[in-house]
């Protein structure tokens, strides 16, 4: 995909957080057999170079065989405590895992890509900050900035060299995030089509959906909010 997504929203000037030069080695593999079906995972460390510190541990999470194959499905899927074992309706991050996960398992070969990014990177301690600044009335972009936090401080240097390592050769991306699909193709990852991942709609995450679509361009084409409203 050559196409450049623009982002006309109002994101802090540095959303992402400075990064260093990193490497992500290859820990081990086993197969896993989950309610959806069996899995291949892959357990990798993402570390700095010049200190050695692991910043976190990717997973490639696969479903037949990706290596050598062009126009991979692929989600890019950051941590969420609060929704994948807790169970909150305050987003959609379980349901678009979830989602993915069965679209390999019937489509073919595909993976995601499982990162330790808890709120948009920002860690969990600080998400559940920002969640407090919600529930007085802030939606999920103003509240990081009352806290001094920014809009979205994910960064990918882990999935270019996941890929990089299995000899994928281009993507199919599923996502609604242009932000993504932008610093995914920076990295060189060539991204050959998107497949959109819209999930449920309800009323503890309406204006989730609403911010992101509005305030930070995700490509949700209001969908949503049809949803909500096919429910009443």
């Amino acid at each position: 995909m050559g196409d450049v997504y623009s982002s006309s929203s109002e994101e802090n000037e540095d959303t992402q957080c400075l990064v260093e030069e990193m490497s992500t080695p290859f820990v081990a593999e086993t197969l896993l057999p989950t309610g959806t079906g069996f899995f291949r995972v892959r357990a990798y460390r993402h570390v700095e170079v010049e200190t050695g510190q692991i910043i976190m541990e990717p997973l490639a999470i696969i479903s037949g065989e990706v290596e050598e194959m062009e126009e991979v499905p692929i989600r890019v899927h950051d941590a969420c405590f609060t929704s994948e074992v807790l169970g909150s309706l305050k987003c959609d991050c379980s349901e678009q895992l979830n989602m993915a996960l069965e679209y390999m398992q019937e489509n073919g070969p595909g993976l995601v890509i499982y990162l330790q990014q808890e709120g948009r990177g920002v860690g969990l301690a600080n998400k559940i900050a920002a969640y407090a600044m919600q529930e007085k009335g802030l939606d999920t972009v103003d509240a990081n900035r009352a806290l001094g936090l920014p809009d979205d401080c994910r960064e990918y240097t882990a999935v270019a060299n996941i890929l990089s390592g299995l000899n994928v050769k281009s993507i199919r991306l599923m996502t609604n995030n242009p932000r993504k699909i932008n610093l995914l193709t920076a990295l060189g990852i060539e991204i050959s089509g998107r497949i959109p991942s819209i999930a449920t709609s309800n009323k503890f995450n309406e204006g989730y959906l609403d911010a992101k679509e509005k305030r930070m361009d995700h490509l949700l084409d209001g969908r949503f909010r049809q949803d909500l409203q096919d429910k009443h």
